[in-house]
């Protein structure tokens, strides 16, 4: 036995091939991810079919293109600087590395304020998950659940923000730029 074992203490880890547990763990998490996003998705598409108008009389004033494009940009950006921050990490840089994931968690609250701010005013509006069809299911992909983060987890963090990166271009192009 070796002799730190027997104090209590693990060995070095060795150098694995290969994905860690941690970041397989976290591909497999975002693989069900882009189930649920893509039945979502596929939803609201035969609904959008089935329909004779889309989105329906007096909805499409309501949800802000603009704010989406914006809100759409300020995503992208974070999810930029969480990629820098994951750099400084692997570099050994924890300056970059606290800079980029302060910046990604800034800019990815002001997302997340955004979108409530837009949700209340589609509330104010009379756009809810329960006022039909177009509503719910734009109500529920626009939803998020959010990961907090640490060195491994921090590059699956960063790994499902920029999946939510690209489910957001998906639903902001499907839900405010389609018609």
């Amino acid at each position: 036995m070796h002799a730190a074992t027997a104090e209590g203490h693990l060995p070095a880890a060795s150098h694995e091939e290969g994905m860690n547990r941690g970041m397989a763990g976290m591909v497999l998490f975002i693989a069900s991810e882009v189930m649920l996003f893509g039945g979502l998705l596929a939803a609201y598409w035969f609904l959008r079919s089935q329909a004779g108008t889309w989105p329906p009389v007096g909805q499409e004033e309501r949800v802000a293109k603009g704010l989406g494009l914006l809100l759409t940009f300020v995503l992208i950006s974070s999810s930029v600087f969480a990629h820098m921050g994951i750099i400084g990490i692997q570099k050994g840089n924890q300056g970059l590395f606290k800079f980029g994931i302060a910046m990604a968690i800034v800019l990815g609250t002001v997302f997340i304020g955004g979108q409530i701010y837009e949700w209340f005013h589609l509330f104010d509006e009379g756009l809810n998950a329960t006022s039909g069809v177009y509503g719910s299911t734009f109500f529920r992909a626009t939803q998020r659940d959010f990961t907090p983060a640490r060195h491994v987890f921090a590059e699956s963090a960063v790994l499902y923000w920029h999946f939510v990166d690209v489910v957001w271009i998906f639903v902001f192009s499907i839900l405010y730029l389609s018609y």
